[in-house]
């Protein structure tokens, strides 16, 4: 029992420390400090953190209804965070975290409200959102525009927000009753 119970405050704690990670960000920014040398570990600390969570809760056998909330909410504060600090810099256009946010409200929104379920419900797109998501935050901390890599992001910007508005619609399909 305890070890099931430390193996699920760990998959928390990974969870949760994408909000410290998160303040980091905002930090650096703040401060000028947008070094790849800075914001790459950030970044590939907030990515290895989601994707250990899940498998340590796995392990503990205890998916429950806060640590998938708790998830959830720590990588799109993370990713908020990271890409809208990135489009005050100019690294991409402004409408690419406002598309993430309107994307995950409406995952939050149709999970809880129009499909009655206490923990998130997840979409094919929306799975692959979050790993879009986490690459874009990657690339754009370790090589920001003019370097390549981040060059490519933001010219493949209105590429994502295509499909940021295809999850969109994909999660509001299921709002049609079934026949």
């Amino acid at each position: 029992m305890r070890r099931k119970l430390s193996w699920k405050l760990a998959a928390n704690a990974l969870s949760a420390s994408r909000f410290l990670l998160a303040f980091l960000w905002i930090a650096a920014c703040a401060s000028g400090n947008r070094r790849p040398a800075l914001l790459g570990p950030i970044a590939l600390a907030g990515a290895a953190s989601d994707f250990a969570d899940g498998r340590v809760a796995r392990r503990a056998g205890s998916l429950d209804e806060f640590g998938r909330w708790l998830d959830a909410i720590a990588d799109i504060v993370f990713v908020l965070t990271a890409v809208s600090c990135e489009a005050w810099a100019g690294s991409i256009p402004v409408y690419i975290p406002v598309l993430i946010a309107l994307s995950f409200a409406q995952y939050a929104i149709d999970s809880v409200v129009i499909l009655g379920s206490a923990t998130p419900i997840a979409s094919r797109l929306g799975h692959w959102g979050g790993i879009l998501n986490f690459a874009v935050v990657i690339t754009l901390a370790c090589a920001p525009p003019p370097r390549w890599p981040g060059r490519l992001v933001r010219l493949a910007a209105p590429l994502f927000a295509i499909f940021y508005f295809a999850a969109i619609i994909e999660r509001s399909l299921n709002y049609r009753p079934s026949r």
